[in-house]
């Protein structure tokens, strides 16, 4: 094997290790859930915590290797309760309302899935204003997120709970629509931001459009309409495609496992850098990002599947999320298009950008592939 051979398996693995991480995080994604409802002066509710960022909280392995059972619960649930008590507080008019936290309970199919913690306070006046402090495993995962729902007698309010937003005051018995939206928006464009599979996808589908084949050669593109033209199909393709995903997988049309939607997305990375090296698919990429575009949305519904958020505020928060992908979607497209048409021109480009390029996004998700259907490690 040349030295050349050696260079590329070592840039490969140097690449899939760089993008083990984020990728990881990017479906398998790790949410907690705060439901509360108040009727006077009491607000009850209970909060929703994984398995796996209870371990977190709890400064354990979150993954631990076998299945989990009643034993590991039992031992955890009383630490988990108390630290639970100490990062959540409740308080109307700068008066505190005194919480209490019931013990746990199982919910799906085993006690690997969610516990459930009742809530319970009681205010000294009935809350015009409530405000709500929650510090849930920030300090061990900045990107956790701790989704809440707060149920009165008119409204529902919905909204994230982030590590550089901590604190919320909701005015009770009033809705206020565009906050709530705006961060289910962000909540979107930080899921397809952060989701490198899905920005590989999409990097590879763009790599070939300011080219076209000529024979066995790629050649750039006189113009820039053609170009245009061919991104907007693709996007469009996708945009559709992910969309009807989404919404299906949110409202359970669709159910299929975590792990087939992760294999299928890193399959589909994997194809479209392929099609760039050896064509199999030529001019038309626009059908590869609506065929797979259907995978991405069922990955991308991952973000908001498991929420049980109130009927009033579903449709709201899948249109938020929706838009918000989209946007994350548009701006990766305005960031690197410019970029590909300008150097496109090179002589170099089809060889070393497009080439070079679809080569290390194939070999990253084909190491991805290994990992998430298999459970090979190569961090």
């Amino acid at each position: 094997m040349g030295t050349g051979c050696w260079r590329l398996i070592a840039a490969g693995l140097f690449a899939s290790a760089a993008f083990d991480g984020p990728t990881a995080a990017a479906h398998d994604l790790q949410s907690s859930q705060l439901r509360l409802r108040i009727a006077g002066t009491r607000v009850e509710g209970e909060w929703e915590i994984q398995r796996a960022d209870a371990r977190t909280a709890l400064d354990l392995e979150p993954r631990q290797s076998g299945q989990a059972g009643p034993r590991e619960f039992s031992d955890l649930e009383p630490a988990l309760r108390a630290y639970l008590a100490g990062r959540l507080s409740l308080s109307t008019a700068d008066r505190s309302c005194p919480l209490e936290v019931g013990p746990a309970r199982v919910e799906g199919r085993s006690v690997a899935t969610q516990w459930v913690f009742p809530l319970s306070a009681t205010c000294p006046i009935e809350p015009a204003r409530l405000s709500i402090h929650c510090d849930l495993l920030f300090d061990r995962d900045p990107g956790h997120r701790a989704y809440y729902s707060v149920e009165d007698a008119r409204v529902t309010q919905v909204g994230r709970f982030r590590d550089d937003l901590r604190s919320v005051t909701l005015d009770v018995h009033q809705f206020h629509l565009w906050a709530a939206f705006l961060e289910f928006v962000r909540d979107g464009v930080e899921h397809v931001l952060s989701g490198w599979d899905h920005l590989l996808f999409l990097l590879a589908l763009l790599l070939p459009a300011p080219l076209e084949l000529a024979g066995d050669a790629w050649l750039p593109r006189r113009g820039f309409r053609a170009t245009a033209n061919d991104v907007l199909k693709i996007v469009t393709a996708f945009t559709l495609a992910h969309s009807l995903a989404l919404c299906a997988s949110f409202f359970g049309w669709i159910s299929l496992r975590a792990q087939w939607i992760e294999v299928g997305i890193a399959l589909s990375v994997l194809a479209a850098a392929w099609n760039n090296l050896q064509p199999f698919l030529p001019r038309h990429a626009w059908a590869m990002a609506f065929g797979f575009g259907l995978v991405h949305g069922l990955g991308f519904a991952g973000a908001l599947r498991n929420l049980a958020l109130p009927n009033q505020a579903r449709g709201i928060a899948l249109a938020a999320f929706n838009v918000g992908v989209e946007l994350g979607q548009l701006a990766v497209v305005a960031l690197v298009l410019p970029l590909l048409v300008v150097t496109a021109k090179r002589r170099w480009y089809p060889r070393l950008v497009m080439g070079a390029g679809s080569l290390l996004i194939a070999w990253v998700a084909a190491v991805w592939i290994l990992e998430r259907a298999f459970g090979f490690s190569f961090a």
